[in-house]
Formats: structure tokens, sequence, C-alpha cells
């Protein structure tokens, strides 16, 4: 019996050939919202968005909460979007916050051409003005955050706030690019702002359950108490 720690973080069984087996697998996914990602390709923007396996992720999470009203902080080219509306049932709806005009215009026609826009309203200005009106639709059953890092304790404040109970809040890009505790980089406002986020994620008061999915940039999930 060995007597080695499981460890969440270690990469010891992600070879070449096992990624090689998951990219078979999912080929398919590469072809899902093709517009957008050529859009991306375009604008030199395709690295920060969610992959497909990724976006397999959101899309299992939104069917798994039922999501009826679910709010994405962060849009960019709507590529994210996409997968999270795959997962939502009939009648639901994501409200997908962009303060970039530009990503907002790519967005809203990639809406758009899919026929997504039953299910997804893309909304243009800062985030936390979006989110105080959203307030107002509140309880949400999902609330998935991929923005600026300085801000993420703000987001999940307000995830906190408004999602039902047993309500979802996923967070992406959440190490850092392992600036988190990296020296040189842990005094940083970008690595006390994550730091903060993580206190008030695992802080049982206000998530029942918080955990971290280490995808290539970190998924952080918490289910609001």
């Amino acid at each position: 019996m060995t007597k080695e720690k499981r460890d969440v973080f270690s990469r010891r069984y992600i070879t070449a050939d096992t990624a090689g087996y998951f990219a078979a697998l999912t080929a398919a996914d590469e072809g899902y919202a093709a517009h957008v990602l050529e859009a991306m390709d375009k604008a030199g923007v395709r690295g920060q968005a969610v992959s497909p396996l990724e976006g397999r992720l959101l899309e299992s999470f939104a069917r798994l909460s039922s999501a009826r009203k679910a709010v994405e902080i962060g849009t960019l080219y709507g590529y994210s979007a996409h997968w999270l509306a795959r997962g939502l049932q009939d009648g639901a709806r994501l409200y997908s916050l962009e303060k970039d005009p530009a990503c907002v215009n790519a967005a809203k026609d990639a809406v758009e051409a899919s026929g997504l826009s039953r299910k997804v309203t893309v909304m243009e200005g800062p985030a936390a003005d979006g989110l105080k009106t959203l307030a107002k639709l509140a309880p949400f059953d999902l609330c998935f955050i991929d923005a600026d890092a300085g801000s993420y304790p703000a987001y999940l404040r307000w995830a906190a706030a408004n999602l039902r109970p047993g309500g979802l809040v996923l967070a992406d890009h959440a190490f850092l690019k392992g600036g988190i505790c990296s020296e040189g980089q842990a005094d940083g406002a970008a690595a006390r702002a994550m730091r903060e986020f993580f206190h008030i994620l695992f802080d049982a008061d206000r998530f029942a359950c918080a955990s971290l999915l280490p995808t290539g940039e970190g998924l952080a999930l918490g289910i609001k108490a």
C-alpha cells in the first residue's frame, strides 16, 4: 500500500499521450461556435477564452444547476456564453456583462448568428453598473466570473448576495498565472485581490462548499449557503 499523499495539483499523469487522447475524444468540440473562434483568432484574443474542454465544464455546471437565470461577468467575444447557453434549459436567460464596446459588438453578432438571442443578453458597460441593475432580478442560479482579477472580491460578494441558496459561482483564472503566492508578485494588487477572493469563497457563512478545479488557468467554484 502506498503512503504517497494525493495532491489535486499534481500534474504527473497529464502526459502528452493523455492530453492527445482527450483532444481526440473531444475533437468535435473544436468546431463548436467556429465563427466565434475565427473572430477571436483574427483579433488575437483566442488565448483569453476558455478551451473547448473547459467549455464543456461550464455547460456541465449549467446543466447540473438547472439554471434559469445566470450571470457572466466578462463576455469577451461570447465563446464561454455559448457553452453556458448550451447547458441552460429552455426559457432560461444568461446576462453577460462586458465593458469593451468592440467585444460587445462581436459578442452580440456571434449570439445573433448562433440563434441564441432568446437565451443570451449581452450588456455593455462597467460590470459594477450592470450588476447593480441585475440585482433587481435576483436571486440567480449561477454566476460565472472571468474578468479583471482586481475586482474578483467585489464580484464574489455580489454573487454571495444575489445567488439563491444552493446557487453556483464559478471563477476562471483562479491561479492568476501562478502569481497568488509567487515571490515578486504576491504583494501586487492582483495577488492581494485574489487571496481576498479565496477568503470570501471559503467563508462557510457565505458558501456552504467551495473548491478548486486544477484546469490550466484554475477554476474556482462555490455553492451558496
